[in-house]
């Protein structure tokens, strides 16, 4: 799990409750594709960066498919919250449309900047294993520094966003797609809500 920002060294993860929550809300959205297959919740915050993964890795397969989600934050704008809702959106309209053309699709391999209410996100595809790929970074003893956590960073980086409020319960919509919306013209207020916890008009991405 790579981060898009050549800055981005040092990290926390997202809190177990924040990733229990977004890891609930896939599988109330995606209950009817998930079967027995296991779903993965990665979720960092760099100092400027938050990145999610979304791991979608079906029994008996060694490859499982990865929808990749980055965005820019500001600690002063104090909108960690709002940008992590954000990347659960994306994710699930990168897994909705995956779904919908039974893994067949033509999602970029490296970091591509999709617009998204007024902010760009970044958006990628990958196949790695994460159970494997933790063990390989166990036996190689997480030498690099891109993959090394700071106990500063990890007791305080969310307390310096200032989170005051918890992720909102899944949307009550469910026939609707999961999809970005079509331009960020069109959504006047960038910061509406996560589109998975009731949001406006969709579209796939391309």
């Amino acid at each position: 799990m790579n981060p898009r920002l050549k800055s981005s060294k040092k990290w926390t993860n997202f809190p177990k409750e924040y990733s229990d929550q977004i890891e609930a809300v896939f599988k109330e959205n995606f209950a009817q594709f998930l079967d027995d297959a296991e779903l993965i919740i990665e979720g960092r915050i760099y100092s400027d960066e938050i990145m999610l993964r979304v791991g979608y890795h079906e029994k008996g397969r060694l490859a499982q498919a990865n929808f990749e989600v980055s965005m820019n934050y500001s600690q002063d704008q104090q909108d960690a919250v709002t940008r992590i809702h954000n990347c659960v959106d994306a994710a699930a309209s990168m897994m909705m449309e995956y779904f919908d053309n039974e893994g067949i699709v033509d999602f970029p391999y490296t970091w591509t900047e999709f617009p998204f209410q007024g902010k760009k996100i970044f958006l990628k595809y990958t196949t790695e294993n994460s159970s494997l790929e933790a063990e390989a970074n166990k036996l190689l003893g997480i030498t690099d520094d891109a993959m090394m956590m700071e106990d500063e960073e990890t007791e305080d980086a969310l307390e310096v966003a200032e989170i005051k409020e918890e992720l909102s319960p899944p949307r009550s919509d469910e026939d609707e797609p999961l999809e970005l919306p079509e331009d960020a013209e069109d959504d006047k207020n960038e910061d509406a809500g996560p589109r998975m916890f009731g949001g406006k008009s969709k579209k796939k991405l391309h």
